[in-house]
């Protein structure tokens, strides 16, 4: 009777910390089997709503507060019975490449981001005891599958227009951004001479590549790639 009494406790806490309606006491019970390093103190949070658009593209979800030792399968397993895209864990890292303590993850459905966001305000264990306090949130970056058919979408309008598409714009760099770091965050592509440009936002940048082939091929391999902390998000200039 008392092992029946413990399931049907454990059971309801899982519950609670799922609906979010649990006070700050509320304890999310790990998965059996799971990593170590994963601990669900709730707080009473609710699941925070898509960020607005509600379409099926709207699959990353943002961490913030990772330990700086957090690893891709201890983020996979921090979503335990949800699907992440492949290879969809994107951690960030500083400018001397020091993992920044954020990552976005990109989740296979829509619903599955939305159930991720039932673990807002939860605790992921850290090195030496101790656990740190993450932060989610949605954001309206497009899907990895979204990304490649806009990249196609450039291309056709390449092809209609006789060529010229050989420029991307950036949104998201770091205020102090050198046209050196550009480059360093297109290392391996060929970009046109005097290409970069700064501004004329802060965060904001124009790249020329040598031709549209170039182009495409960095923005379907690096849109939402890290430079330094930040997350960069590509698209055709027009």
């Amino acid at each position: 009777a008392a092992a029946v009494a413990a399931a049907a406790a454990v059971a309801a806490a899982v519950a609670v910390a799922g609906n979010g309606t649990g006070g700050s006491g509320s304890v999310r019970a790990a998965r059996p089997g799971s990593a170590a390093g994963r601990e669900r103190v709730g707080h009473g949070a609710s699941a925070v709503p898509p960020s607005g658009d509600g379409g099926s593209s709207a699959v990353v979800v943002k961490m913030r507060g990772l330990p700086y030792s957090a690893s891709d399968e201890q983020i996979a397993d921090f979503f335990s019975g949800l699907r992440i895209a492949p290879n969809g864990v994107s951690i960030g890292r500083d400018a001397g490449g020091r993992p920044s303590g954020e990552a976005h993850v990109e989740f296979c459905s829509d619903n599955d981001a939305q159930a991720a966001m039932a673990f807002n305000r939860q605790r992921m264990s850290a090195p030496g005891g101790g656990s740190r306090y993450i932060e989610l949130f949605r954001t309206k970056q497009l899907s990895s599958g979204a990304r490649g058919r806009s990249a196609a979408a450039g291309d056709a309008a390449v092809a209609a227009s006789g060529g010229g598409a050989d420029s991307l714009r950036l949104r998201g760099m770091p205020f102090h951004s050198t046209e050196a770091d550009v480059s360093s965050f297109f290392n391996g592509y060929s970009i046109a001479a005097g290409g970069i440009k700064l501004g004329p936002q802060g965060g904001h940048g124009h790249v020329r590549f040598a031709s549209v082939e170039e182009a495409r091929r960095a923005l379907v391999s690096l849109n939402h790639s890290y430079m330094g902390n930040r997350y960069i998000e590509l698209f055709w200039a027009s």
